[in-house]
């Protein structure tokens, strides 16, 4: 009995000691990042000990001074668009898949999970040139479309699975009680399928948060996002490593509160839980 105690107490241990180190492994590039941009271009890169007095608040000021505030707006502004305007049209569109009895539901799936893995390069040149036609570049209008492109098959896709584990029953006992359908979906369905609403809407909002590419053809200067205006601390002859520091931790901060609050949703979506 003890020997099996002991075994257990060791094999506990090994455990926490492997998850340790994972996780210091994982937060060493947040560390770096943020040491990073708070010291000064002379010793960027010179180990600490060797200059354990150079510290500046230069780099943060420079982000303040420069584009990159309104640039981070412009992203708020375009993933959280996007983001509502694809739960808008994506979840009624999810519940009429998994709900309704249609003989193109396999032709639907496979459609959805096409334009979800498709690359971006393939449509994006017909879809910059359809813009410019339409005097779409560099609005916010132009972006927010282009944002829910990609990420509404994503949301019809996620929300189709989490109306899959909500009972027929459940949606014919409101219609039987004498709601309209459009009354079972947002008294019903939706409160019961909670979670995979949320983590759809979050997942989507980074997706969008994220983007780099869409943003780099679509804007030019009026609604250009934080991943693009990081590119304006690169030039030709240098580089400004302590602007991009400052640049990566103030566009990771916001989505880590958003991360903490969801992630019991998210969690729950990724297992098919339902709430009850």
């Amino acid at each position: 009995m003890r020997d099996t105690s002991t075994a257990f107490r060791v094999k506990k241990a090994l455990g926490y000691a492997m998850m340790l180190a994972f996780l210091g492994f994982s937060l060493l590039p947040v560390v770096w990042v943020l040491l990073l941009s708070l010291r000064p271009a002379t010793a960027l890169f010179e180990p600490i000990w060797e200059s354990p007095t150079a510290w500046t608040l230069d780099n943060i000021r420079s982000i303040a001074r420069s584009d990159f505030p309104a640039a981070l707006l412009n992203s708020f502004i375009t993933a959280g668009s996007s983001t509502l305007l694809a739960l808008l049209v994506g979840v009624p569109g999810a519940f009429a898949l998994s709900k309704r009895r249609a003989s193109n539901k396999f032709f639907a799936s496979w459609l959805l999970l096409l334009l979800r893995m498709a690359p971006p390069v393939g449509f994006v040149i017909p879809l910059f040139l359809v813009y410019v036609r339409a005097g779409l570049i560099d609005t916010y209008a132009g972006l927010i479309f282009a944002y829910t492109s990609l990420t509404l098959p994503f949301v019809v896709w996620s929300m189709w699975t989490s109306f899959n584990q909500i009972p027929d029953e459940l949606v014919e006992a409101g219609l039987m009680d004498g709601a309209s359908l459009g009354r079972v979906l947002w008294r019903i369905v939706i409160p019961a399928a909670r979670p995979g609403l949320v983590a759809a809407g979050v997942l989507s909002f980074l997706l969008a948060w994220n983007d780099f590419f869409f943003s780099l053809i679509i804007t030019r200067s009026d609604t250009t996002t934080a991943p693009v205006a990081v590119m304006n601390f690169v030039s030709y002859a240098s580089v400004d490593w302590g602007a991009i520091a400052v640049a990566s931790i103030a566009l990771t901060l916001p989505i880590v509160p958003i991360i903490v609050l969801a992630n019991k949703y998210i969690v729950q979506s990724l297992g098919g839980a339902v709430k009850g």
